[in-house]
C-alpha cells in the first residue's frame, strides 16, 4: 500500500503555544482571567467595527499612560479591540467620502469602505466590489449584481495573491478564493483593504498584494431584526432576513443569524444563477472584557459561466459571444454544460482572553470545508480514449438510442471536495507604557482532492448530473469509473511570528519591528496511470518587516513601512495532467516550484480636519518569482495554471481624498499611477522570450475614481465613476486590453418608523449607468499573441488571451425595514 501522508515536523516553541492556548480556551481560562484582571483598568477608543463615535483619522490615545498599540489601536488590552486601527466610520450624512475613507493610524498604507458606503450599495453586491472605489484595486465585474466570480487586482497583483481574511481568520491560504461565496454584503461592517507588506501576526501564506479583511457585523444587545427584498433587471430577485436574539438573559451572549435567496437570469445568454447563503455570529461578552465570537458563513451557489472571448472574437460578436441556447449532438458549448456548482462553509472561534491587565491571549482556530465542480463538455470516441496515458480498449459509450461506436457527447465535470483547518495563536503583553510585546504561531492544514470523469447527457443535452453521481458515470470494461483526473493534494503551513509595537511622545511616534517565519510543506499524489505519483514541495520563507508613524499635529501625519511578503505555490500545479483523447501529457508537475516573495516599501502621509481627509502614498515592489496565474484548456474545462514569471518591479503611487459633508453632499476622490516592469526574459518552449523591460500583465499605468454623495437624513444617492486604463494581456506586450470608463448610481429615501416597523427604507441601484459595453479583465494571460521570435532566433507561436466581459446596464429596486 502506498503511502499518501507525511507529517511535518512540529517546532517545539510552537506547538507548545497551540497546545497551551487550546487547553486554555477549552479548560475554561476565561473565568480564571475574569477573576484575576477584575480590578483592570480600560481605556479605549470608539469601536470603528460599530460605526458608532466619531474617531478621527489621526487618533490620539485616551491616556497618556495607555500602553503600547496592538496594530497601531491606540488603547490598552481590553478585549474590544481587534487587528484593525481606529477609523472614520459612521452613517454617510457625517462620514468623509460617503464612508469610502476610512483610513487609520497604522504604521502602513490601509483604507476602508464602511457599512456607511455599503448601505447605498446594491444588496446583492459581493466585498470585492465594495472596495472597486479604493486606490489601486481594480474590479472585473461579470456579472451586474455581484453574485457571480470575478476578478480584482491590487496595485497589479490578482486575487490569488491576498489573504482574505473573514473576521481575522484566512478564509484561504492557498489556492483560489472567490469573495462572492463568502459573505451576504447586508451583514458586512467594514471591507478594509491593506495593500502594502501584511502584519507580522496576521495568518496567511498568500499575502504578496497584502490583506482584505471582511468585518461581519456584531450582534445587538437588542432583539430584533431585518428584512430586505430587490427585484431587478433580468428577472432578478432577493431575499434577506435577519434575526438578532439580543442579549440572552444575563449569561453574556448575542447572536444574529441571517438567510438570503438570490435568483436571477444570466445578462448577456441563456441561464440563470441561484444562490442561497447563510451567515450567523454569536458572541460571549466576559466580566473582565474578555471575548469570544464564534462566526458562521455557508453558501450553495449555482451559476451559469460566462464565455470569455479571444479579443478577435469579441471585436466580431461582442457581448453576444455566449455559450449557446439550443443543443445539437456534438455541441460541447452548450450552455448547460457550463453551469458551476458550488457549497462551502467557513467558521471561525476568536477568543480574546485577558490573563492580566497587560497580558491577552488570542487563539482563533478555524475551519474552511466545500465541495465545488469545475464543468466542461467533451465529444469523446471509444476508439481513442484514455485514461491518463493508456489506452482504454473495448470501452463502450450510451447514447439515448443505446450503446454507440462513434463518438458521445459528455458532459466532462470536475468534482473536488476541500477542507481546510487551522489555528492562530498569539500573546500580547504591555511590557511597559511604550512597548507591546507579541508573540504566536499559526499552523493550517488544507487537503483538496479532484476526480475528473465523465458523466451522460439527458434527451435535452443536460448533464443528468452537475455533481459527478456514479449512476450517471461512465464506466470503464473493467466496472470502474472513467476518470481522467484523480489527484489529491495536501498542504500544511507553520508561521511562527514575533514582534514590538511601540509608542513614544504622548503616542505621536509609533514604532513596529516584527519578524514571521514560514514553513510549508505540499504533497500530490496523481492516481492515473502513466504520471508522476507522488510530488513533494518543501520551502521555508523569513519574512521581516518594520514600520513607524509620527503625527506633526491632529492634522498631519507620516507613515512609512518595510517588509517581505510571499505566496506559496497552488497546490494543484504540481501535478501532470493529461489529454482524455490522446494520451499525451499536457502538463507536467513542477517539484522545485519557488514560493514567490516582494520587498515592500511605503512612504506615505495622512491629513485630517474637520473638512477633509486624506491619505497618500508612494509604494515600490521588487519580486523574485513572480506567479501569474493564467487559464488552459484541460479536457474542454477551464482551469488555473501559474506561470514562473521571475523577476518584477513595481512602483507607483496611490491617493485617496474625501471631504466631510458640506451642506449634504460628500465628495470623494483616489487614483494610482503604476509603474510596473519584468525584470527578465521568461522561459517559453526551451528557449527564453525577449520580456525583460515589458511592462508586466495586468497592471494598467492610471486607475481613478470619483464618487459624490448626498445625505440629509431622508433623501440619500451617490454618483460613482471608474476609470482604469489599457492592460496588457502578454508577456511580450503584443495584445492590449482597452481602457474603460463606467459610471454607477443609487437613490434612496429613508421613510420614519412606522409602528413596530423601523427605518422603512427605499433604495434603486444602477449598473453601469451609460450602459458601456467594454472588457473587464483580463481572464487568460499568455506568453504572446502573435509568432514571436525568441532570443535563440527562433520562432515561438502564439495564444490568444481570454477576456472578462464587463457587466452591462441594469437597475435593482429594494425595500428594506428593520423590527
Amino acid at each position: 500500500m502506498k503511502k499518501e501522508f507525511g507529517v511535518m515536523v512540529p517546532l517545539s516553541i510552537s506547538r507548545l503555544i497551540l497546545l497551551s492556548t487550546t487547553v486554555l480556551s477549552i479548560a475554561g481560562a476565561m473565568p480564571a482571567a475574569r477573576a484575576a484582571t477584575a480590578a483592570a483598568p480600560v481605556a479605549s477608543q470608539p469601536d470603528a467595527s460599530h460605526g458608532k463615535g466619531t474617531a478621527k483619522a489621526v487618533a490620539k490615545p485616551a491616556s497618556k499612560s495607555a500602553p503600547a498599540s496592538s496594530a497601531g489601536d491606540d488603547s490598552t488590552i481590553d478585549g474590544s479591540g481587534s487587528a484593525e486601527d481606529v477609523a472614520v466610520t459612521g452613517l454617510t450624512h457625517r462620514s468623509a467620502g460617503g464612508g469610502l475613507l476610512a483610513i487609520s493610524n497604522s504604521v502602513k498604507s490601509s483604507v476602508a469602505s464602511t457599512r456607511a458606503y455599503i448601505q447605498t450599495q446594491p444588496a446583492t453586491t459581493n466585498p470585492q466590489r465594495l472596495i472597486a472605489m479604493q486606490p489601486g484595486a481594480v474590479v472585473a465585474s461579470q456579472d451586474p449584481y455581484g453574485v457571480q466570480p470575478g476578478g480584482i487586482t491590487v496595485r497589479g497583483l490578482n486575487n490569488n495573491e491576498i489573504i482574505w481574511l473573514f473576521e481575522d481568520s484566512p478564509i484561504t491560504n492557498d489556492g483560489t478564493f472567490y469573495p462572492n461565496e463568502a459573505v451576504d454584503a447586508l451583514n458586512l461592517e467594514e471591507v478594509r483593504l491593506s495593500p502594502g507588506s501584511t502584519n507580522f501576526d496576521v495568518p496567511g501564506s498568500n499575502g504578496a498584494a497584502g490583506t482584505i479583511r471582511m468585518a461581519l457585523h456584531d450582534p445587538s444587545h437588542k432583539m430584533g431584526g431585518m428584512v430586505n427584498v430587490t427585484y431587478g433587471s433580468y428577472d432578478t430577485r432577493q431575499v434577506f432576513g435577519r434575526f438578532e436574539t439580543g442579549d440572552i438573559g444575563h449569561t453574556g451572549l448575542r447572536a444574529f443569524v441571517s438567510y438570503s435567496n438570490f435568483l436571477g437570469n444570466d445578462w448577456r445568454g441563456p441561464g440563470n444563477t441561484w444562490r442561497q447563503h447563510v451567515d450567523s455570529k454569536i458572541i460571549k461578552d466576559w466580566h473582565n472584557g474578555s471575548q469570544t465570537a464564534l462566526s458562521v458563513e455557508w453558501t450553495d451557489l449555482n451559476f451559469q459561466l460566462e464565455r470569455p472571448p479571444t479579443m478577435a472574437a469579441w471585436n466580431t460578436y461582442g457581448k453576444n459571444y455566449n455559450y449557446t441556447s439550443t443543443f445539437t449532438p456534438g455541441d460541447t458549448n452548450y450552455y448547460k454544460l457550463h453551469q458551476n456548482v458550488y457549497e462551502g462553509m467557513f467558521a471561525t472561534l476568536n477568543n480574546k482572553i485577558i490573563l492580566r491587565h497587560n497580558l491577552m491571549l488570542n487563539v482563533a482556530p478555524y475551519i474552511y470545508y466545500a465541495r465545488a465542480a469545475a464543468p466542461g463538455a467533451v465529444n469523446l470516441s471509444p476508439t481513442s480514449a484514455y485514461t491518463g496515458t493508456q489506452k482504454i480498449q473495448g470501452l463502450q459509450l450510451e447514447t439515448q438510442n443505446g450503446p454507440t461506436a462513434n463518438s458521445a457527447t459528455l458532459y466532462s465535470g470536475s468534482p473536488a471536495l476541500f477542507l481546510r483547518s487551522g489555528i492562530n495563536a498569539s500573546l500580547a503583553w504591555d511590557i511597559d507604557r511604550h512597548n507591546r510585546f507579541i508573540f504566536g504561531d499559526w499552523y493550517a492544514f488544507t487537503e483538496q482532492s479532484s476526480f475528473g470523469q465523465f458523466n451522460y447527457l439527458d434527451a435535452s443535452g443536460s448533464p443528468l448530473s452537475l455533481w459527478g453521481a456514479r449512476s450517471s458515470a461512465v464506466y470503464l470494461p473493467n466496472g470502474k469509473i472513467y476518470s481522467f483526473a484523480d489527484v489529491l493534494n495536501r498542504v500544511q503551513t507553520d508561521q511562527i511570528f514575533l514582534g514590538d509595537r511601540m509608542n513614544y511622545l504622548d503616542h505621536r511616534l509609533s514604532l513596529e519591528f516584527g519578524f514571521k517565519y514560514l514553513f510549508y510543506r505540499a504533497q500530490n499524489f496523481n492516481r492515473i496511470p502513466g504520471v508522476t505519483y507522488n510530488t513533494n514541495n518543501n520551502q521555508t520563507a523569513p519574512m521581516p518587516s518594520l514600520g513607524a508613524r509620527y503625527d506633526f499635529n491632529s492634522h498631519h501625519e507620516v507613515f512609512l513601512d518595510a517588509g517581505v511578503n510571499s505566496r506559496v505555490p497552488d497546490p494543484s500545479q504540481i501535478a501532470d495532467s493529461v489529454s482524455a483523447t490522446t494520451g499525451k501529457i499536457t502538463g507536467r508537475a513542477s517539484r522545485d516550484q519557488k514560493i514567490e516573495n516582494s520587498i515592500i516599501e511605503e512612504l506615505g502621509y495622512r491629513y485630517n480636519d474637520n473638512y477633509l481627509t486624506a491619505q497618500a502614498t508612494l509604494f515600490n515592489y521588487n519580486f523574485t518569482n513572480r506567479q501569474v496565474s493564467t487559464v488552459v484548456n484541460q479536457n474542454n474545462t477551464l482551469v488555473t495554471q501559474y506561470v514562473n514569471a521571475g523577476g518584477q518591479t513595481s512602483r507607483g503611487a496611490d491617493v485617496s481624498v474625501g471631504s466631510r459633508p458640506f451642506h449634504h453632499f460628500s465628495l470623494f476622490l483616489s487614483g494610482e499611477y503604476l509603474h510596473a516592469t519584468i525584470d527578465n526574459n521568461v522561459p517559453r518552449q526551451g528557449t527564453y522570450l525577449p520580456t525583460a523591460g515589458k511592462t508586466a500583465t495586468g497592471s494598467p499605468t492610471w486607475t481613478g475614481n470619483v464618487s459624490l454623495s448626498y445625505d440629509d437624513s431622508k433623501f440619500f444617492g451617490n454618483i460613482q465613476m471608474h476609470y482604469v486604463s489599457g492592460q496588457y494581456a502578454t508577456f511580450m506586450n503584443d495584445e492590449k486590453l482597452p481602457g474603460y470608463k463606467t459610471v454607477d448610481m443609487s437613490l434612496g429615501y429613508r421613510f420614519p418608523n412606522v409602528g413596530p416597523v423601523k427605518a422603512p427604507k427605499l433604495q434603486l441601484n444602477l449598473v453601469n449607468l451609460t450602459n458601456n459595453h467594454y472588457l473587464a479583465g483580463i481572464y487568460s494571460t499568455q506568453f504572446n499573441a502573435k509568432t514571436t521570435r525568441a532570443v535563440n532566433g527562433t520562432m515561438v507561436s502564439g495564444s490568444a488571451p481570454l477576456y472578462i466581459v464587463g457587466s452591462g446596464f441594469a437597475a435593482m429596486f429594494s425595500v428594506s425595514a428593520a423590527l
